[in-house]
Formats: structure tokens, sequence, C-alpha cells
């Protein structure tokens, strides 16, 4: 009998730190979009307490199986071994390894949130939490009340602000669609996902939330969808793009602008956004003739770069400007890890793509994101980034954590977990 109180106790502690863990999580999930400190401390907090539970070589071993889990290790390796020939100082390279830390919270949290209920938690707490920002958005832009910074930048930056508010939009759309909230609730949430677009179309300037939020609706609306209501979404999707963007300013001065500089690069005789983008890709890819098959090493970017454009341009040309970053996700792991270090990366994200562990209701949500975030990394690095690398990693190991193996020794979930 003492044995058997033993064991109970040691469980119900166990998954006490489990739910510290999640806690923490969600909490992190939606600082990153306030606070990188907050962010940060709960970031700590979920590693602390997910390791001091006795589960946590268990539900790693758990989840070690999935492709979506070993090609992100492999990956991993990957930038390890560009560190052993990289040339830039070891403080550089570590901070790239740094930057993939994404990877790792990826696997926690598909650790962690096998739960149903707390997947719910996360994701309501999600939309809430944004909407604070949402109805701080519109009225900062009213000239009523004025805030630390302007209604389309509430959030850290424009940026972050759009893809916040989109996988809102989005979280908001998928509840709705598969009953998630009953009664009057289940009315209000589309309802709040419609000003979530009408902020994004109307004040918000990240072209980036656009493509997440399109994308995002595509997949969700067209999941296992007949061929004919196919057509139709498409048609409805269309139309509705069209009116926002004839209805919009913003959108269509956030749209034309990116599309113009991108085209005047040649004869842009001043840094712009689009235009310094097309002369990193171009500057990139010709370090890429001579590094192809390795790379230049874990954070050797920034110093290769840095000599190639001080070769080929005047220092007075604003295309001299060295950077750390080609704003190209897939460009950069090539540039730095060579050939083999892009095909284990592509490999890592198709894994997930294919993964089939996680319950089919949540996986079209989670392609939807994944494949939005996809198209963004053409013009950022996205999956690197601190606030968007988080963000995306952080949608991704909830919604595709699988209910784990219930074995009293080792992992327990459900109700059992809810100490």
């Amino acid at each position: 009998m003492f044995t058997d109180h033993f064991k109970s106790a040691w469980v119900d502690k166990s998954a006490m730190w489990i739910n510290v863990a999640r806690v923490s999580a969600i909490i992190a999930g939606v600082g990153l979009l306030y606070s990188p400190t907050v962010a940060s401390v709960a970031l700590i907090a979920t590693y602390v307490a997910f390791l001091a539970s006795s589960q946590a070589v268990a539900r790693f071993t758990h989840v070690f199986a999935r492709p979506s889990v070993y090609w992100g290790v492999i990956f991993l390796a990957v930038v390890l071994i560009g560190m052993t020939y990289a040339t830039v100082p070891w403080s550089d390279r570590g901070t790239d390894l740094l930057k993939w830390r994404t990877i790792l919270w990826f696997v926690v949290l598909l650790s962690i949130f096998d739960d149903e209920r707390w997947k719910t938690r996360l994701l309501v707490t999600f939309v809430a939490g944004t909407a604070v920002a949402l109805v701080a958005s519109f009225v900062t832009a009213t000239g009523w009340v004025t805030l630390w910074r302007g209604p389309e930048a509430l959030l850290r930056n424009g940026v972050t602000q759009g893809m916040g508010f989109a996988v809102a939009a989005l979280l908001c759309l998928w509840m709705f669609l598969e009953k998630r909230l009953q009664g009057h609730m289940r009315w209000i949430v589309p309802v709040l996902g419609l000003f979530y677009v009408a902020n994004m179309v109307f004040i918000t300037n990240g072209r980036s939330g656009y493509i997440i939020l399109g994308i995002g609706c595509a997949v969700i609306l067209l999941w296992k969808a007949a061929p004919l209501r196919q057509l139709a979404i498409v048609s409805g999707l269309s139309l509705v793009v069209i009116l926002a963007f004839s209805l919009s300013s913003r959108m269509q001065d956030n749209i034309v602008l990116g599309v113009n500089q991108w085209v005047q690069e040649p004869e842009s005789a001043t840094l712009t956004n689009m235009a310094s983008r097309r002369v990193y890709y171009q500057n990139t890819l010709e370090i890429l003739q001579n590094h192809w098959l390795l790379g230049v090493g874990s954070g050797g970017f920034k110093q290769a770069y840095t000599e190639h454009v001080t070769r080929k341009y005047d220092p007075s040309n604003w295309r001299a400007e060295p950077i750390g970053d080609p704003h190209n996700q897939y460009l950069a792991v090539f540039a730095q890890y060579g050939i083999g270090g892009l095909a284990v990366f592509l490999a890592w994200i198709v894994a997930i793509a294919r993964d089939m562990r996680g319950l089919p209701k949540y996986r079209k949500l989670a392609l939807g994101l994944l494949f939005g975030w996809c198209v963004t990394s053409l013009f950022s690095s996205h999956f690197r980034t601190f606030a968007e690398g988080h963000l995306i990693t952080t949608f991704l190991g909830v919604l595709l954590s699988a209910p784990a193996m219930k074995d009293d020794s080792e992992v327990v979930s459900g109700p059992q977990a809810e100490a």
C-alpha cells in the first residue's frame, strides 16, 4: 500500500511539472507578440519545468521516432558540423546555432501538448491575447488614444502584428468550422475573425500577414472538399481578395510599393525594402557559386557577404551595405550549410507536412500555417527569428502533438495529467 501511495504521489508531482510547462508555454506563445523579456522567461520556465518532470525522457523517446523530430535533429547536427569549418569567431558560430533553438522548442511542445484540452487552452488564450492588441489598434487608429506605437505596429512591429493577427483570424475560422465553441460564443468567434481581417486590410502594414492569411484560409477551406466545392471556394476567396484590394488604399500601397521597388531596383539610388532584397538574393547566389557544396559555415554569412560586396561595389553605393542575413530562409541555409544542409532543411519541412501522428482535425490548421510560413520565408528567415520562429514552431508543436501511449511508469496524459 505504501508503495502504491508513493508511486501515485510521484506520478501526480510529475504531472504537475508537465502542466507547469504547458502553462509557461501558453504564456510564451502570447508573450512572443508583446515582450521579448516575458517570452524569454516563459521559454526558460517551460524547459525547466519539463526537465523537472520525471516524464521528460519518456516523452522525448515517444516523439523521437517521428520523422518531423529526427529530421530536425539531423539538421541541428548539420549546423554543428558547419561550426567546424566556419572561419568566423566561435561566438558568431554559437550565435548561429542558438538561433535554431526553435527546433528544440518544437520538439518540447510536441512532447507535452498531447492532451487535447491543453491544445484548446493555448488556442483560446492566443486569440484572447491578440484580441487585446486588436482593440487597442482600432482605438488608436481613431485618434482617441495615443499609445507607445502606432496602430499598425502595436505588437513589436508591423510584420509581427500582421502575422499574429493572421494566425488569430485563422484560429477563429478553424474553431468556427470545427464547432469548438458552443452557444453564442460560436458566432462571436467568426465576427472576431472578421475584425482581425479588417485590421490587416485597413490598418496593419505587414505583407507577410496577407500571405499567411490567404494560404491558411485556402488550406482550411479546401481540405478534403469536393472538386466543385473547391472551385467555388477558390472563386470566392479570389473575389474577397479583389474586393479588399480595391477598398483599401493601405493594402494597395503595401503591395504596389513592394512590386515597384523590386522592379525598379536597377535604377534605385536609395535603399528600399524590396529593392534591397533583390540585391541580397543576387549577391548570395554569386557567393554560392564558390560555396555551393558545404557553404561558408555556421555564422559565416555576414563575413562572406561583406567581403563580396566590398569587392563588387563602391563604398558610397547602398548596395555595399553588409548584412547578416539574405532575407530568404532557403538561401540563408544554402549559403551557410551547402546543398546538403538545404536538402536536410527541406526534408524537415516535408516531414512536418507529412506528419500523420497528430489528430486529423488539427492537421489542416497546422498545414495552413506551415505552408504560409514557407512562402513568407522566401522574403525573410522566419524559421529562426526569435518572435516569428518561435511562433510557428509553437503552433506546429502544439497542433501536431499526438496522444501519448499510456504507461503507468512513463507518459501519462488526459485526466491523469490534471494534477
